[in-house]
C-alpha cells in the first residue's frame, strides 16, 4: 500500500520528485542553448538519485563541495569528479587514492599552498596519472581564490602548465557576490563583469585551458555572452529555495523540498501556534537578514502566518496582521515550510522523502560527513 504525505513523521524533509527533475532538466536544455558543459554541484542534496538526473543518467561530471562526497560518488560509479575546494595538506592521501581509482579526479588550487601540496606529491601519483588541477579564481566575491588580477594567479597557472605530471583543466569562478545583488539588471551588470575579467585573463595567460563559472543566480538567468565561455556549475537550482525565489532565480512553483510539521501546541494569549520543527530541522539561515520585520521562511498556503521564533525543536507561528485564532489549527494540524536556504536544511535530515502529488514514492539517503 502506497505511504501517503500525511502519514509521515514529523518534521521531515519532502523533495517533490516532478518539479526537481523540471529543474534539472532546464539547466541542462539553458546549458545545450548555450554550448557549454554543465559540471552540476551536488553539494545542495549529496544524494546518488538528484545527481543521475543532473547528469541526465551519465554519471559523468560533477562538482562535490567534501572529500565524503567524492569518495560516495566514486563509490557508486561517478567519475570526473571536482573536488570544488582548496586542496591541504591533510586531506591529500585521500586524493591520492581518489586519483587512482577515477578516471578523471579533479582538485582545486586556491593559493599556493595548494601549488605546494600537489608539487610535494608527484612522485606518490599512481602509474600513469597527473593531478588534474583546476585554479580557483577570485572575481570579487572575497572568499577563496586567487585574486583575479593577481599576479600570483599568473605564476601559479604557468607553473603548472608546464608541470611534467599537472594538467591545467580550468579557471573556475563562483560568483557568490551574485546573491548580494537585489536586481536582475544588477546581476546582469556582475556577470558581464566576471565573463569580461576571466576573457581578459584568459588572454593575458595564453594557456590552453577551460572556463568555469557558477552560481544558481547567474545560471539560472543566464546571459548571451556566457557563450564565450566552457562551463556551468550551479548546485542549488536542484531544489532552490525561498531565498533564490526573493532574488528571482525562480517562482515559487519551482521550489522542489519543503519540510513537513506538525501543530504541538497552543498559546492562544500569546497569539501564537507551537510546532514540531525547530532551527534542527530547519537551519537558521535567513533569520538575521529578514527577521524580525520580514519573513525568513515561507509557510505553504498560509499567506498571514510568520514563523517568528525557534528552539531546537519547536518553532513559534505567529499572524503577520491581526490576531491568530488557534481554533483553525487543531492540534496535528499539518504545516508545508519552504526553507530560506535549501542546502542548509537538507544537511540536518538523514533521508528524504521523496513523493509524486501526496504519494511518497521513495526515500533519498544523502551521505553525510567530510
Amino acid at each position: 500500500m502506497d505511504k501517503k504525505i500525511c502519514d509521515l513523521s514529523t518534521p521531515c524533509f519532502l523533495v517533490d520528485l516532478e518539479k526537481t527533475k523540471r529543474n534539472c532538466e532546464h539547466m541542462i536544455r539553458t546549458c545545450k542553448e548555450l554550448n557549454l558543459r554543465l559540471r552540476p554541484h551536488t553539494k545542495t542534496h549529496k544524494t546518488i538519485e538528484a545527481a543521475i538526473l543532473q547528469t541526465n543518467g551519465t554519471k559523468r561530471c560533477i562538482a562535490v563541495s567534501t572529500l565524503a562526497e567524492a569518495e560516495f560518488y566514486a563509490n557508486n560509479g561517478f567519475d570526473d569528479i571536482l573536488l570544488a575546494y582548496p586542496v591541504t595538506e591533510d586531506k591529500i592521501q585521500r586524493c591520492l587514492a581518489l586519483v587512482k581509482q577515477l578516471d578523471k579526479f579533479q582538485v582545486m588550487v586556491s593559493g599556493n599552498d595548494g601549488l605546494q601540496c600537489l608539487e610535494d606529491h608527484i612522485s606518490d601519483l599512481p602509474e600513469g596519472k597527473v593531478w588534474f588541477v583546476v585554479i580557483e579564481v577570485d572575481l570579487g566575491y572575497g572568499r577563496t581564490g586567487f585574486p583575479w588580477d593577481s599576479d600570483d594567479l599568473i605564476k601559479t597557472a604557468k607553473a603548472v602548465s608546464l608541470a611534467t605530471k599537472m594538467k591545467l583543466e580550468q579557471l573556475y569562478a563562483h560568483c557568490g557576490n551574485s546573491y548580494a545583488v537585489k536586481s536582475i539588471k544588477e546581476r546582469q551588470d556582475l556577470q558581464y563583469e566576471n565573463i569580461a575579467r576571466l576573457r581578459k585573463l584568459q588572454a593575458k595567460l595564453n594557456i590552453d585551458c577551460s572556463i568555469g563559472v557558477g552560481s544558481t543566480p547567474t545560471c539560472s538567468l543566464p546571459l548571451d555572452d556566457n557563450k564565450l565561455l566552457s562551463e556551468f556549475h550551479p548546485g542549488n537550482y536542484v531544489f532552490y529555495d525561498y531565498m533564490q525565489h526573493l532574488i528571482g532565480s525562480c517562482t515559487e512553483s519551482s521550489i522542489a523540498c519543503r519540510v513537513m510539521t506538525r501543530v504541538i501546541a497552543h498559546k492562544q494569549e500569546k497569539n501564537t501556534i507551537l510546532i514540531d520543527c525547530g532551527f534542527t530541522a530547519l537551519g537558521h539561515d535567513g533569520k538575521k537578514e529578514r527577521l524580525p520585520l520580514l519573513d525568513f521562511c515561507l509557510i505553504q498556503g498560509e499567506s498571514n502566518l510568520k514563523l517568528i521564533e525557534m528552539s531546537q525543536e519547536i518553532g513559534k507561528i505567529a499572524a503577520k496582521e491581526g490576531e491568530l485564532d488557534c481554533r483553525l489549527y487543531p492540534i496535528g494540524t499539518i504545516l508545508y515550510i519552504i526553507p530560506y536556504h535549501s542546502c542548509c536544511t537538507s544537511a540536518l535530515h538523514a533521508e528524504y522523502q521523496v513523493h509524486v502529488g501526496d504519494t511518497v514514492v521513495e526515500t533519498w539517503k544523502p551521505v553525510r560527513g567530510w
